[in-house]
């Protein structure tokens, strides 16, 4: 029988029994109130040394926990982690550090809903892989309409000049200057994407505005399945023309050798052109090579490129150009890009050729001297040929008739030749004036 119970009233326990548990139970009732006692004591003094410490000066507020940034979408979800997470505060330095140059006020932290510093290279990432594309710098910039994180970026291959992509701070999606006027838009540039590549079916399509340093402002757009690249392109975002395209191809799985020939290599090309443009253009092949996939382990036949110039009134046009690559196994083209900033009533109607190319090269010699007397001397004319020099800035309208026929000089010096990072120097003369009307000259 238990002492516990509280059946000692039963009329048939005798006497002695019922004063044994009257007793039991008085005695444990003390122990109990005792200790409830001490606990609330103890709850008492910890109370006031917190209080303490919670109000000494120099000591850090509470963390909050901010809200959630938006996600970038994924294809798949991210696994979950047994591990607690700790939710560091926001005055202490993250142990992350970066190769790339971050510049003075660049939140490393998510809060405020505001994405990371490593949430925004990762997102920026889904558009501009590591592999392809350096990052330089980032910077940060906090307007009353948009937080932006400003990335630099060069590309890995050291093809192209330095640009900017800004990544939003609060959406996590790239953003760029003047999308917002773009007569094509988002959802109308993805539907042209997904056009320009009938045969692909893609999990997730990605379409971000870009302001291209050649072409302008365009639309980029990549396609993924289970995040692998299946093909990136862009759109003219005035036009809507296609300005680029890259297929992704297997190198494994080929055959070692090309199965068609570089005649055949160039009509297609010649056929994909003139369809893609709406009939056939005043263009001229200047390249054309064969790039091998395989190595010496693993032969694998590649791809043809072929790169065609601008002619205008039978002369080359400076930065216009088209460039395709075709698939030397199954004969696709598996690479376009265009580039066509010029109209045709920007080009001079003035064709009069009055100074020499030796005239050309003595101004440019005397152009040289004044810049590097010490190195004159030195000088060695690569090229000099009549083009006509179209350069400009993207996205500025050239007036009619502003485009003129010039003396493009190439040539470099001892100083050039022995330090590989430096380029190639240029030189513009006016075919009538004989006057140096640019230079590209550096040590």
């Amino acid at each position: 029988m238990s002492t516990d119970s509280d059946d000692f009233n039963e009329p048939y326990l005798p006497e002695r029994y019922r004063k044994k548990v009257r007793e039991n139970q008085s005695r444990r009732l003390r122990k109990r109130l005792l200790l409830a006692g001490v606990i609330v004591t103890i709850a008492a003094i910890a109370i006031v040394l917190l209080s303490g410490i919670l109000s000494a000066p120099g000591s850090p507020a509470p963390v909050s926990h901010p809200t959630a940034p938006p996600s970038i979408p994924a294809t798949t979800p991210a696994a979950v982690s047994a591990t607690p997470t700790l939710i560091q505060p926001a005055n202490v330095t993250p142990a992350e550090t970066y190769t790339f140059t971050v510049g003075p006020g660049v939140p490393t932290l998510a809060s405020g809903g505001m994405i990371s510093l490593g949430d925004a290279v990762t997102s920026l990432r889904g558009y501009y892989p590591a592999d392809e594309y350096a990052i330089t710098s980032v910077n940060f910039s906090s307007g009353s309409s948009r937080t932006l994180f400003g990335f630099t970026l060069t590309p890995a291959d050291s093809s192209g000049k330095r640009f900017i992509v800004f990544i939003d701070a609060t959406t996590g999606y790239p953003y760029g200057p003047g999308q917002g006027d773009a007569v094509i838009t988002a959802a109308k540039a993805k539907i042209l994407a997904l056009s320009a590549f009938p045969g692909i079916h893609p999990e997730q399509v990605k379409v971000w505005f870009a302001d291209d340093p050649v072409r302008g402002g365009e639309w980029q757009f990549i396609f993924l399945t289970r995040n692998a690249i299946l093909a990136r392109g862009s759109l003219d975002a005035t036009t809507g023309d296609t300005t680029a395209l890259s297929l992704t191809v297997p190198h494994t799985g080929r055959p070692a050798g090309p199965s068609i020939n570089r005649d055949k290599a160039k009509t297609i090309a010649d056929r994909y052109i003139s369809d893609h443009n709406g009939g056939p253009l005043s263009i001229n092949m200047t390249t054309e090579q064969y790039e091998d996939w395989g190595t010496a382990s693993g032969p694998a036949a590649g791809q043809y490129v072929l790169t065609y110039e601008r002619i205008f009134q039978d002369f080359p046009v400076d930065t216009d150009r088209i460039l395709i690559a075709v698939d030397s196994v199954s004969g696709n083209v598996i690479g376009y890009d265009r580039i066509w900033t010029s109209q045709d009533y920007a080009f001079s109607q003035t064709l009069e050729q009055a100074v020499a190319k030796r005239d050309a090269t003595y101004a440019l010699m005397q152009a040289a001297k004044t810049t590097f007397p010490e190195s004159v001397e030195s000088i060695r004319i690569l090229s000099a040929e009549i083009r006509w020099n179209n350069g400009h800035n993207p996205g500025v309208s050239q007036r009619p008739g502003s485009v003129p026929l010039a003396w493009k000089i190439l040539f470099d010096d001892a100083t050039i030749r022995s330090d590989p990072s430096l380029p190639q120097a240029i030189a513009w003369v006016d075919i009538q004036t004989g006057n140096v009307t640019e230079m590209e000259y550096r040590h």
